[in-house]
């Protein structure tokens, strides 16, 4: 078993992958609280991550199943973010603070990070990583995520922009909260529930919607039983006027450009590959013998794949450039990079696994591909040549 180790925050994160499981491993100083960890272990709390504890180096450490879902960062490489996407994220953090609250949970623990949040790839919801304790001030990590993703935000959907930078108007200022967002962006007691999967459209290009066809939309979602009692106060607020809603993006760029913090975390490939028993990469030997083509040696009569734009997606979804019609291949399965002649691929926490030279490959871990390599995307056969 690989493993791949991150320090954010402070933390040490490694994840691990087994034949069924994914996990992301979150090594801390500090342990949950008994009645905590009682009730983190005895409850299955929606949109918290299910988490386990072991101690090692007298240290905890955090195991979360992230089994099925993609960390927010890496979602947001495959697609940006609709209006659809951020009313799922939306509706998923309401939620989740609803429950806390009846379980007296501290909505203070929850991890604010792109890489701590996960969204589902079965229905889109967002799972949220509750910790022993806040490794920075709530406030200010939910800050950090809305300044990232509105890098992320499908500018072609206005209503999704608006949105957005109405949710940052709110927490730039002084004194607020996440109750009191929470409290904005709804306008009954009613207990919100996820919004269902998006594959059947994803495909669909979303025209630019105005008020009335977001006034319909809604009146769809109600009308399905799915979104209850989160639109009315955000269509009252989220509507800025032209001129503030420019200051905004402005003053992003600005900050954009003092500094790089907002860049997607890349593991980029260093000497632990070597480390790893994979050999040093010639890039003379790729140049001449690579033509970036998955030849199908399985036994379905599959295509081959031409790789010929990067990221290359592998995966069931019909907008993959891999597109690969298997089911057991997930929608998301996989992805190939190139850096100098030199090609990388990644699993994408896919449900069946991807395995490079029979070794299987665990979540957000690039490992070179050689000439001749045998590929498996579950139980679906490539050679790379």
């Amino acid at each position: 078993m690989r493993s791949q180790i991150l320090e954010i925050y402070f933390m040490e994160i490694e994840y691990k992958r087994e034949l069924t499981k994914s996990y992301m491993c979150v090594k801390t100083d500090q342990d949950f609280l008994p009645f905590e960890k009682e009730i983190l272990t005895r409850n299955s709390i929606s949109g918290i991550l299910p988490v386990n504890t072991t101690f090692a180096d007298a240290a905890t450490v955090c195991w979360y199943d992230i089994t099925g879902m993609q960390a927010f960062d890496h979602a947001l490489e495959t697609e940006m973010m609709d209006s659809q996407m951020l009313t799922q994220f939306l509706v998923s953090l309401c939620g989740t603070l609803e429950r806390l609250e009846s379980f007296l949970l501290d909505p203070g623990h929850l991890w604010f990070s792109r890489e701590s949040i996960f969204k589902n790839n079965r229905d889109g919801s967002f799972w949220f990583c509750y910790c022993p304790e806040g490794k920075e001030n709530i406030t200010e990590g939910f800050q950090k995520l809305m300044e990232y993703l509105l890098t992320k935000i499908d500018h072609k959907d206005q209503w999704a922009v608006k949105m957005a930078y109405h949710i940052y108007d709110q927490v730039i200022k002084e004194g607020y909260s996440l109750i009191a967002i929470r409290e904005s962006l709804t306008y009954d007691n009613v207990a919100v529930e996820p919004v269902p999967d998006r594959a059947a459209e994803n495909n669909r290009v979303e025209p630019e919607q105005t008020p009335h066809q977001v006034e319909k939309e809604k009146a769809m979602y109600k009308a399905e039983g799915k979104t209850r009692g989160i639109f009315q106060k955000v269509i009252e607020h989220f509507f800025l006027d032209v001129a503030k809603f420019k200051e905004y993006r402005k003053q992003l760029a600005k900050k954009k450009e003092k500094k790089n913090e907002i860049q997607p975390i890349v593991f980029e490939p260093e000497e632990e590959e070597v480390k790893m028993g994979r050999p040093t990469v010639l890039l003379a030997d790729q140049r001449k013998t690579i033509r970036g083509v998955l030849r199908y040696e399985g036994n379905n009569q599959l295509p081959d794949l031409k790789i010929d734009t990067f990221p290359y997606v592998i995966g069931s979804a019909a907008d993959c450039p891999g597109h690969v019609d298997c089911a057991t291949i997930s929608r998301h399965h996989a992805k190939i990079t190139k850096v100098e002649n030199v090609y990388f691929i990644e699993d994408m926490n896919s449900a069946n696994g991807t395995k490079a030279g029979g070794t299987l490959l665990d979540y957000k871990v690039k490992v070179s591909l050689q000439a001749n390599e045998i590929l498996e995307f579950a139980d679906e056969k490539f050679r790379f040549i």
